[in-house]
């Protein structure tokens, strides 16, 4: 069985390893796709944001494969990859709230595919992307 985790990753933190760990040991291959999120302004440059994501997953499990999306819907991806899963993450009621969105739309896209949500462990729960980016830009 093979899954993707797609995701900006911008910047990739804990509660995101996390998740692959997890993932990792239940499938076969696990893509983690780093992608653009649209509905972000300002993101790092994607190729560097890849490379760092495969310098991290190269010590998790040697069966993940990191990949760069910069332009092709999720769905279509995971079909090309011959992967019928999505693994998303979840924080708390408002990630749910979304990411159901999301999983009904890629299950309308993609028929054969499937969204597998992982709780992340308690402690990472209340970190984001967003918010080690404004702390990042902060400390500068």
């Amino acid at each position: 069985m093979k899954a993707i985790f797609p995701g900006s990753f911008d910047p990739i933190h804990e509660g995101h390893i996390n998740i692959i760990k997890k993932a990792s040991l239940l499938f076969e291959k696990l893509y983690v796709i780093v992608s653009i999120n649209l509905e972000k302004k300002e993101q790092g440059d994607i190729f560097e944001r890849t490379k760092i994501v495969k310098t991290i997953c190269a010590d998790i499990n040697p069966m993940i494969e990191v990949l760069t999306n910069d332009n092709r819907l999720t769905s279509k991806l995971a079909k090309e990859l011959g992967a019928n899963y999505i693994i998303r993450g979840l924080r708390n009621n408002n990630d749910l709230k979304y990411e159901m969105e999301l999983a009904f739309a890629n299950k309308k896209l993609n028929n054969n595919l499937e969204t597998i949500f992982f709780i992340v462990d308690y402690g990472l729960t209340e970190i984001s992307s967003t918010l080690l980016k404004q702390i990042n830009q902060l400390k500068k």
